[in-house]
């Protein structure tokens, strides 16, 4: 698979499309995946070192941390679902979506919390829900 650098969303042409990371919700068979419909799954994925998955009751978030992996899925897609899915995920205020690397070299988008509540805790192995594979 070739190595696709992420754009911003107003920079895709009609035709193109992006990588994104997805995490939570947004995966297969999750709550909110509907925001995919149309987008290539392209496969499982996981970040590379550096990344911490938070729980935050019906949903996780993802920040950068010291160690830490987040397990997730890849798909491409096109410039209106990252726009509608900006819109979904709060962009910029409560999610960000920014670069992330992942394994095999790869650089996607995908949403990253900005405010971090004090009370959230970890999920373990980085994978939403836990336990999931």
């Amino acid at each position: 698979m070739k190595e696709i650098r992420p754009r911003p969303t107003s920079a895709l042409r009609s035709g193109e499309s992006a990588l994104l990371f997805v995490y939570g919700s947004l995966r297969r068979g999750g709550e909110n995946h509907r925001f995919l419909d149309g987008a290539r799954f392209l496969g499982e994925a996981r970040t590379e070192p550096g990344h911490q998955l938070l729980d935050l009751g019906r949903y996780p978030g993802m920040v950068a941390a010291a160690e830490g992996r987040v397990l997730g899925e890849l798909f491409e897609v096109d410039g209106e679902t990252l726009a509608a899915l900006d819109r979904f995920e709060g962009h910029p205020t409560f999610y960000q979506r920014r670069p992330v690397r992942l394994d095999g070299d790869l650089i996607a988008w995908s949403y990253f919390l900005v405010e971090v509540d004090a009370e959230a805790k970890p999920v373990p192995g980085g994978c939403w829900p836990s336990g999931r594979s």
